[in-house]
């Protein structure tokens, strides 16, 4: 099984990762937010969104970023950043946010 924090991907099966640690998933759910102070999905989703952060800021297209991390399209990636950091990538690494240069 890979190492969730190495390559965070989008669609972790939280059953498969209960079993791997012999855990039921109600108990695996439980423990991770105990632990971590989230669920495990807004974790995840917190996991590939930084992951991904140096990509496109290095010219790299949301596209090609998007589908790496597992995502079905990039407009799926677009929706989960824009939800996570509130401006769409584009609008993100342009340096402009609400129309102003970001601070």
């Amino acid at each position: 099984m890979p190492q969730l924090h190495r390559k965070p991907l989008p669609h972790l099966v939280i059953d498969d990762w209960a079993k791997a640690l012999a855990m039921s998933r109600r108990a695996f759910t439980r423990t991770f937010r105990r632990q971590t102070g989230v669920s495990l999905s807004l974790w995840r989703q917190q996991a590939c969104l930084l992951s991904a952060l140096p990509r496109p800021a290095n010219g790299e297209p949301v596209t090609g970023v998007a589908l790496d991390l597992g995502y079905d399209s990039a407009a799926a990636f677009t929706t989960m950043f824009k939800r996570m950091l509130g401006v769409p990538p584009r609008q993100y690494f342009s340096g402009t946010v609400g129309g102003s240069p970001a601070s």
